[in-house]
């Protein structure tokens, strides 16, 4: 099995990845995968999977089935599992597929670091009205308005000279903040670090929007007014 991947090469072009998914021995056994959840008659021993190194058998079980078995080969890269079908997309990519529909049940993994299994820390999501993204170690609940607010937000701040180190640690640079909307962004900010932890997807995975400034300026203060609306009504 194959999956392509878009990625780019040192000197920053474009290319095509090819993944190779590894194929395990498939032995008769019934049981119950515990990351899909479905029962089988047939799969994988874990032991045939993983390395002498695994210890997550507590997340896993001593079977896997043999489509889940594949995610372990992904551990490098970021993807949404829906159903059997597997996309795998990059940092770039990534607003696009949290943004769009989805089609359950699926999980939706985002790595940091490369270096984890995280599929099975994932909860599986059987509606797309409220999901869970797996981001590293961590599990974060939203909902496809509020990571179109937010991913808005960021990008446009990163648009108009905001850097996403910066706006992590909950700052907002001057130049910014003696703008009109300045102060009430650097609150809306605040607040959504302080009480939320959906903003940290796009502080991850945001990337500068090919818009001009007045454009960028223009959809935070249309977002800013929104909220001060909101507040009203409550």
């Amino acid at each position: 099995m194959q999956l392509k991947y878009n990625t780019r090469d040192g000197k920053g072009n474009n290319i095509l990845k090819i993944i190779q998914i590894k194929e395990f021995p498939v032995r008769m056994n019934d049981f119950t995968c515990r990351i899909c959840g479905k029962s089988q008659k047939s799969g994988c021993r874990t032991k045939d999977v993983v390395s002498g190194k695994f210890t997550d058998y507590a997340n896993v079980g001593d079977w896997i089935c043999e489509e889940c078995s594949h995610l372990f080969s992904l551990y490098f890269y970021s993807y949404i599992v829906e159903d059997v079908e597997i996309q795998v997309f990059n940092v770039r990519e990534a607003r696009d597929v949290i943004l769009r529909k989805h089609k359950p049940p699926f999980k939706l993994i985002v790595t940091k670091s490369g270096k984890k299994h995280l599929f099975y820390r994932c909860p599986e999501n059987l509606s797309d009205e409220m999901f869970a993204v797996q981001l590293e170690n961590e599990t974060i609940f939203t909902t496809h308005e509020r990571q179109t607010e937010l991913f808005d937000f960021v990008e446009c701040m990163m648009t108009i000279g905001a850097s996403k180190t910066t706006l992590a640690e909950g700052s907002i640079p001057y130049q910014i903040l003696r703008l009109g909307f300045g102060p009430h962004a650097a609150e809306y900010l605040r607040r959504e670090i302080q009480t939320s932890r959906e903003i940290q997807l796009p502080l991850f995975l945001g990337q500068k929007r090919e818009i001009s400034e007045e454009e960028a300026k223009c959809c935070i203060t249309s977002i800013l007014q929104m909220q001060d609306a909101l507040a009203q009504r409550s």
